[in-house]
């Protein structure tokens, strides 16, 4: 009809998250990165278990609880790694400009890789669990249990929220993975998720005590033995901080984007 107003066709939010979502989390299983997010830390809890578990539980430690945390803390390392490098494909690829051009809520495409990469984290928090249970890991109570995944995904969601920025600003996707590896080994190694600090000289050992790596992995160990140490405390502490820092910056990224 003549003069007739065109009806503006709207799609709710939630479907276009669902959408975004969706599509992120079918490429990380056709690409494979969701299997070798389940797979990874297997492999890695075994590398470190084998050579490592004759001396350690020569002093009466039982290794798979000790190590089994910080399996679960390189694995969050891991899916922010691959967080960083998704992100820096959707913006090379023109993705994300095309998303601005778009009805499409400007908080909508980070929010809906946050999800994919979510699910990536709590694959990696499954199949460390699984390796861990087989050589013995156990969880002392169930409350215990359910703050420990909560925790370990939202120090996961931190520092995907760092790489996803990184990712996105520089368009890379050699560098959006890339940049987080020397720091996760640097982490790991240099921290009590291995083996305790005394096993390293005095002068580094206040540094491996209380980096972020060892007080997550520290708190992770406690509340699998049902206890809440002070360590869970400050690792609450240091994922608000960087998801604030992170967020932060990611916004002034998008703002700044043309």
């Amino acid at each position: 009809m003549s003069g007739a107003t065109p009806v503006e066709f709207h799609i709710p939010a939630a479907m276009q998250w669902k959408a975004l979502s969706g599509r992120t989390i079918r490429a990380a299983v056709r690409e494979g990165d969701l299997p070798f997010g389940f797979f990874a830390p297997m492999i890695f809890f075994i590398c470190f278990y084998v050579p490592l578990r004759r001396s350690m539980e020569f002093g009466g430690l039982d290794y798979a609880q000790y190590l089994l945390p910080v399996i679960v803390v390189q694995g969050m390392f891991f899916a922010a790694m691959s967080a960083g490098d998704r992100a820096a494909r959707d913006t090379f690829s023109g993705m994300g400009t095309r998303l601005r051009s778009m009805p499409v809520k400007p908080w909508l495409p980070m929010a809906a890789r946050m999800s994919a990469n979510l699910v990536r984290a709590l694959a990696s928090v499954a199949g460390a669990l699984v390796i861990g249970y087989l050589f013995g890991f156990r969880f002392h109570d169930l409350g215990g249990a359910v703050v420990f995944v909560a925790l370990a995904l939202a120090f996961g969601a931190a520092i995907v929220i760092g790489a996803d920025t990184l990712g996105v600003a520089t368009g890379k996707p050699e560098i959006g993975a890339s940049a987080l590896l020397a720091p996760q080994l640097l982490l790991v190694m240099m921290s009590t998720g291995l083996v305790p600090a005394e096993a390293f000289p005095g002068w580094i050992q206040p540094f491996v005590r209380n980096q972020p790596v060892s007080q997550a992995a520290s708190a992770l160990r406690g509340l699998a033995e049902g206890e809440y140490p002070a360590a869970v405390a400050i690792t609450a502490v240091w994922v608000a901080a960087l998801i604030i820092v992170f967020t932060a910056v990611s916004v002034l990224v998008e703002r700044r984007r043309p």
